[in-house]
């Protein structure tokens, strides 16, 4: 029997036999590289596992409302944080409630 992971996706979690290739703070909304220094600090407290996700992919992670980290992703932050009006192509990042 292979290896599964668990992936958050728009619908939910699903199970993959491939690796995420992004993590994510289920709390906060925020995805990074796995190995982003702020997301390994806080995993080395043990204050962030709890709400630790994965995504296989930076579109997948958008499209379920997370917006990109501002440590280890700092090109994906600058242009989401200059982004323009929610719903445009400019600014594809879902706007939570």
């Amino acid at each position: 029997m292979s290896k599964t992971y668990k992936l958050l996706g728009p619908n939910g979690t699903y199970t993959s036999e491939v690796k995420g290739l992004l993590g994510g703070n289920k709390k906060t909304k925020v995805y990074g590289r796995m190995d982003c220094p702020t997301a390994l600090r806080y995993l080395k407290k043990g204050t962030y596992q709890k709400n630790r996700v994965f995504f296989a992919d930076k579109d997948t992670a958008i499209a379920t409302g997370y917006r990109p980290c501002h440590s280890c992703m700092r090109e994906e932050y600058k242009r989401w944080k200059a982004s323009g009006t929610p719903g445009t192509e400019a600014y594809p990042w879902k706007v939570l409630p």
